[in-house]
């Protein structure tokens, strides 16, 4: 169930970061605020549950537009350190403000999506994921995902060329926090419960490491590293210093052997297939002469 969650965290980080080259590692900022953001109107003015979930996606969406805005100018590390620092900086307020937002043990209570049914959140947390993987897919492989691939490649040629750098920029942290705030909220009413952790660096490095072993600027790519990386995160869980190290060593496996990740395995055995055809080739002939 939450790996479908992650799907949709994954894929919507992918749009930022891989087509439009925007390393961000305060991305935790989308999912835990607007988690939060839903739990509290859903607890203190008992709003359905439809309402509570766009008002988290909205609070996503304003944090896109002033984090966006805010790093339009920065690039490589100075742009992931910025970014790093916006939900540390929520995570402190949320610690400081025990009575009105829970302070370190967050909040509980507020309405559970399907009535709190297993069964009924995997299959609307599945239903939204299709939705929006569809979204997302469709977004990508059309003019703007185009744009954006161009932004990344080369960004005074995209400017010199006409396109609107700065706006395409800040679209694709509206649209990436939009449904990181989606998936945040669909993780906290499904749990039933809010805490700070939801903010900490690990749920914003969990996107990096998923579009990396996937495959970056594939979208199904980071899709299946969601899946890969939910799954080994269960395991993982009780042991926090093991699994910051592995966690470690897959990235660097990934960028010494596969760079393009899982998805470039095919073409990569492709690759190693043909290049094993030519060389025996070349003994036969060897033999021959």
């Amino acid at each position: 169930m939450f790996a479908n969650v992650f799907v949709i965290y994954a894929i919507t980080y992918d749009l930022l970061a891989g087509y439009t080259g925007l390393i961000s590692f305060g991305h935790s900022l989308f999912f835990g605020g607007a988690g939060y953001v839903s739990g509290l109107i859903s607890l203190n003015l008992g709003w359905p549950l439809i309402v509570c979930v766009v008002a988290g996606c909205i609070a996503s969406l304003i944090f896109g537009l002033l984090l966006g805005y805010i790093c339009l100018r920065l690039r490589g590390p100075y742009l992931a350190v910025v970014t790093l620092i916006c939900p540390l900086v929520m995570m402190t307020i949320l610690h400081l403000s025990p009575t009105f937002l829970g302070g370190d043990n967050g909040i509980a209570g507020f309405a559970q999506l399907a009535g709190g049914s297993l069964i009924g959140q995997f299959y609307t947390i599945l239903l939204v994921t299709m939705v929006s993987l569809v979204i997302i897919l469709w977004l990508a492989r059309g003019n703007l995902g185009l744009i954006l691939k161009a932004i990344r490649e080369d960004e005074l040629g995209a400017e010199a060329a006409g396109i609107n750098t700065t706006k395409y920029k800040v679209l694709a942290f509206v649209i990436s926090g939009v449904f990181a705030g989606l998936a945040g909220t669909l993780y906290v009413h499904a749990m039933g419960s809010v805490a700070p952790t939801t903010l900490s660096p690990h749920y914003s490095i969990l996107p990096v490491i998923m579009i990396f072993l996937g495959g970056a600027a594939s979208i199904v790519g980071p899709a299946i590293g969601a899946y890969v990386i939910t799954l080994l995160d269960l395991y993982l869980i009780a042991f926090p210093y093991i699994r910051v190290i592995i966690y470690a060593a897959i990235i660097v496996a990934v960028l010494r052997f596969i760079p393009g990740g899982l998805m470039a395995v095919p073409a990569e055995i492709r690759r190693y297939m043909k290049w094993r055809s030519l060389t025996s080739e070349g003994s036969i002939k060897t033999s021959a002469g």
